[in-house]
């Protein structure tokens, strides 16, 4: 059944303040992700961080996870985008592809433009620098990456180019089922083949492969199941397929009662936490290989898809308290500069390493050190990104509504 007038209208109108705090945190579990990952840099060998790595408190320990903020991330956009463009048709018949992609050109490139310009001056100017303009950079060497943690711009971009394609052939449930269901069956297709082939990815955790000198093996798994495009597609997609649901088939989701509120909660709750059963990035010789595959093969899927339904629960008020915790106000701004903090907050990383730990190499750091390097990089990049926001962001924003609508 069609949601009613009324249901449409509010779908179409809310304000999603709470999709600000979940941004916010997303950009704060990856810089905690790197605050953690970059100490090995400080250290006499990769043991040394592994030690380092496991000498971190339990309640610690999902923030050597942050990086699904990213995962985060790109359900974030697949569904705000999304969301534009599925009431912009619903609207009007039609969207305009022209307007799309020039909002999104002055929403990115002005401020990476800075950030590659910044980055050449310790690499230079090189045919590399087109690669990660035009977003093809990750389909080859990773060392054509010039910012290594902009892969997911190069992403974000390869979506961009497609989504309004995606959007006109969604034109009900079935096809919005067959291509949420067709890129997640992708996804794990795509990992399944890797694995297969490599199966040192999951014997072994990527630090390990370090240790043991199996280079091509790191290089497998961080150019063929961390960056690649086929991995990352699902979660695009789900974030998709939860706009269509909130502003086509609200009822469905509004209409359900406590106990399969409850029920979808939980599944939030599993989905959201299955990646911390494995994590590739740190020792993990005793885990069961058997576990490795299953989170290595399901982990990020299962994980979009517990982010996806979040939003839209939380989008119907399903779940007020969560909502109300992530639309605080202290949260907005982080939100706000969460671009700049992504791109630049290494720099701030390293300036609490200099405050907290210094610049020699150490054997050994506590968690309390770690966590004031955290401190520093957040802090260090949102009062960068309050600068790069006024002075860069948003005159570009500004400039590019004015110019195109």
């Amino acid at each position: 059944m069609r949601q009613s007038t009324p249901e449409k209208a509010k779908a179409q109108t809310a304000r999603m303040p709470e999709l600000d705090g979940l941004r916010a945190l997303a950009v704060i579990f990856v810089i905690c992700f790197h605050s953690w990952y970059f100490l090995k840099y400080l250290m006499p060998s990769l043991e040394y961080f592994i030690v380092f790595s496991d000498s971190l408190p339990w309640v610690l320990g999902f923030l050597r996870r942050g990086d699904l903020g990213v995962d985060i991330f790109f359900v974030l956009s697949g569904y705000l985008l999304s969301w534009q463009l599925f009431r912009k048709r619903n609207e009007t018949g039609h969207i305009n592809v022209p307007r799309f992609y020039a909002h999104r050109i002055f929403r990115i490139y002005p401020l990476y433009i800075v950030a590659l310009l910044v980055a050449a001056i310790d690499v230079g100017i090189t045919t590399d620098m087109l690669g990660n303009l035009l977003a093809y950079n990750i389909w080859f060497s990773p060392t054509q990456i010039i910012i290594p943690w902009s892969w997911s711009l190069s992403v974000e971009l390869q979506f961009y180019a497609i989504v309004p394609l995606l959007i006109w052939f969604v034109r009900g449930a079935k096809t919005m089922s067959v291509v949420a269901t067709s890129f997640a069956i992708l996804t794990v297709g795509w990992i399944y083949w890797i694995l297969h082939t490599h199966p040192a990815i999951v014997s072994m955790s990527f630090i390990e492969l370090m240790i043991d000198g199996q280079g091509d093996q790191v290089n497998v798994f961080y150019d063929r199941i961390y960056i690649s495009m086929p991995v990352r597609l699902s979660q695009f997609t789900f974030g998709m397929a939860g706009a269509w649901l909130v502003l086509n088939r609200p009822s469905i989701i509004a209409n359900v009662g406590k106990l399969g509120t409850s029920l979808m909660a939980l599944f939030i709750i599993l989905g959201a936490t299955f990646p911390l059963w494995h994590n590739p990035f740190t020792h993990h010789a005793e885990i069961d290989h058997l576990i490795a595959n299953i989170e290595l093969l399901f982990g990020r899927v299962v994980f979009a898809a517990a982010i996806s339904l979040m939003i839209v629960l939380m989008h119907l008020d399903k779940l007020p308290r969560l909502k109300q915790i992530l639309s605080h106000r202290l949260l907005e701004p982080i939100a706000r500069f969460s671009f700049s903090m992504y791109l630049f907050h290494p720099v701030f990383i390293y300036v609490g390493i200099w405050i907290f730990i210094g610049t020699g190499t150490t054997e050994t750091i506590s968690a309390l050190e770690y966590l004031s390097v955290c401190s520093v990089a957040i802090i260090g990049s949102m009062l960068f990104g309050y600068i790069t926001w006024y002075m860069i962001e948003q005159p570009a924003i500004r400039f590019g509504r004015k110019k195109f609508g």
